[in-house]
């Protein structure tokens, strides 16, 4: 069955620039990012292995049965409560100009009542090279069969919000 999926890549901050580079260098020339879509299957799993040797985790939110408008926000407000549960210091979140305000005012609501707040951005995806890892599970995860379990090295927790 499909569904709704958001994936969040956690680095410790002390290792956050280390990973940034590491994945850039992964980048092909020309493209201003790597965006799983536009790859060959060897490549996909390629990066997934190279993906799978940094000290990078992902939770892949996961909202089953609703329009995508109902759950995006169902998903990134879970994923914001819980960066804040963690004691997460930056949050960013890749920008979509179609639900740019809206996401701002979910992460925002969530945000709100939490003793540790975050802060958080919205990068294009090219300014944020962390969001590619995320893009890759996400993909994995839609796609299904064996490209869920290619990506489980760097799946930390499936979190099913629906």
């Amino acid at each position: 069955m499909g569904g709704y999926y958001v994936a969040a890549s956690a680095v410790a901050a002390g290792d956050v620039n280390r990973a940034r580079k590491a994945v850039r260098s992964l980048a092909l020339p020309g493209p201003k990012r790597i965006h799983f879509t536009d790859e060959r299957d060897d490549r996909r799993k390629k990066l997934l292995k190279e993906f799978s040797a940094l000290d990078t985790v992902v939770n892949v939110y996961v909202a089953r049965g609703l329009r995508d408008k109902e759950a995006r926000p169902l998903c990134l407000g879970a994923l914001a409560r819980d960066a804040a549960a963690s004691g997460a210091d930056h949050l960013s979140v890749e920008k979509d100009e179609s639900s740019y305000a809206h996401d701002k005012k979910i992460i925002g609501q969530a945000l709100q009542s939490s003793e540790n707040r975050p802060r958080y951005d919205f990068p294009w995806a090219h300014e944020e090279t962390l969001l590619w890892v995320s893009d890759a599970v996400a993909w994995c995860y839609q796609k299904r069969g064996c490209w869920t379990g290619l990506a489980a090295p760097l799946v930390a927790d499936v979190v099913e919000l629906t």
